[in-house]
Formats: C-alpha cells, structure tokens, sequence
C-alpha cells in the first residue's frame, strides 16, 4: 500500500478518535516519524486542518496559525467558508470538495 495513503490513514485515526475536550496536540504515530513528530490540529465543522511539525516548531504558534483569529482576515474568512460550506452541504466533508467542485 503506497505509504502516503498509510500516513492520511493513521493521521486520520490518530485525530478522529480524540474527545473535543483534549489538547490539540499529540505525538505522531510510527509512520509520521514517532515522538519525535507531532501533530497538531484544529477540527472545523467535519474537516481537520493538521500540521505535522517536528520539535523545533513552536505548538502554539502552529496552533495560532491554524486557529481562526478575529484580528485576521484570512482566517476570519476561512472560518467563514468553512461554515458556508458546512450549511450548503449539510455536513460538508472531503468527499463534498472533490465531486463538487462546481458548487464549491
């Protein structure tokens, strides 16, 4: 099995089975590299946006990065679009993006 497909697959395992209630970081798996590696993620709506960053990078930077800030723009928008496609596809998710570019 092609290995990227293994690493989206225990990312996705890893992030998906976490309670709302916990850290948004935890230390990759085998395949993303070990403790070495972490993850860090913010779940919107039904999409994760996740960085996979090693022990040099700061957390909360990376956090903030991907965090919606009320003081930029961007990610102001971002949250927005998310939110729009999330009201448009009734619980948007990948699947939504790719088969429905037209309407994205």
């Amino acid at each position: 099995e092609d290995t990227q497909q293994q690493i989206i697959r225990e990312t996705f395992h890893l992030v998906s089975k976490r309670d709302e209630n916990v850290c948004n970081f935890l230390e990759g798996g085998l395949l993303i590299g070990g403790s070495d590696n972490k993850l860090i993620y913010r779940h919107y709506a039904t999409l994760y946006f996740v960085f996979c960053v090693d022990s040099s990078e700061s957390e909360l930077g990376i956090l903030d990065l991907i965090q919606v800030s009320l003081t930029s723009a961007f990610f102001c928008s971002l949250q927005v679009f998310v939110e729009t496609l999330d009201k448009c596809f009734e619980n948007v998710c990948e699947l939504d993006l790719i088969f429905h570019v037209d309407k994205v």
